[in-house]
């Protein structure tokens, strides 16, 4: 039997393919770091979601797909507002 941990990282990684090659607009946008990064923010996504996980089934399989699919906008959208807490625009109070 496959680990669980390997699943929920494939599944990741799948999502983030299926995210870069939506993204893609041409062979070079495959080429290039972007679509890497795709696929690796991919895979780590579903390990993240692995740690959260209560066990391997349907639902939590597709939600291990959906986040990795979505991890590389997550990660982006944390690094802006860390940018912004950083540099004093955005007040937290």
């Amino acid at each position: 039997m496959v680990e669980d941990w390997l699943l929920y990282t494939v599944a990741g990684l799948l999502g983030g393919l299926t995210s870069g090659l939506l993204w893609a607009r041409s062979w070079e946008d495959l080429k290039a770091f972007d679509f890497f990064r795709f696929v690796v923010l991919g895979a780590i996504g579903g390990f993240v979601f692995y740690l959260a996980h209560s066990e391997w089934n349907l639902p939590n399989s597709v939600v291990a797909f959906i986040w990795g699919y979505a991890f590389k906008d997550i990660v982006e959208a944390l690094m802006s507002k860390a940018r912004l807490v950083r540099s004093s625009k955005l007040d937290l109070r």
